[in-house]
């Protein structure tokens, strides 16, 4: 029997990675939260409300800078009126995308 990774939020894809999160629009502050407890969704707080897509344009751009790329290079999904959404990273590894995420 092989053992699960861990966190199943970043996977590789063949343009990037995806990222599954969990997000949480209206917050005081845009931040990483960490990762949900089955590791299935890393839990983002965006400061904006859910409104006309307002939520998901500073979700991309906190993610692109979070990753060092363009907002070009990170697209949405799934989930674009929902709170799980799946995002790609395109240009980066899953590996590195980790890395990036657990240095902070």
């Amino acid at each position: 029997m092989t053992s699960e990774p861990r966190h199943l939020a970043l996977r590789d894809h063949p343009e990037g990675c995806s990222l599954a999160m969990r997000v949480q629009p209206g917050a005081r502050k845009t931040a990483f939260l960490g990762l949900t407890a089955d590791g299935a969704h890393w839990r983002v707080a965006v400061a904006a409300p859910p409104v006309e897509g307002s939520a998901n344009q500073v979700l991309i751009r906190f993610l692109a800078d979070a990753f060092s790329l363009s907002r070009a290079s990170v697209r949405l999904l799934t989930g674009e009126h929902s709170r799980e959404k799946v995002v790609l990273l395109r240009g980066i590894t899953a590996a590195v995308a980790t890395a990036r995420l657990t240095q902070n």
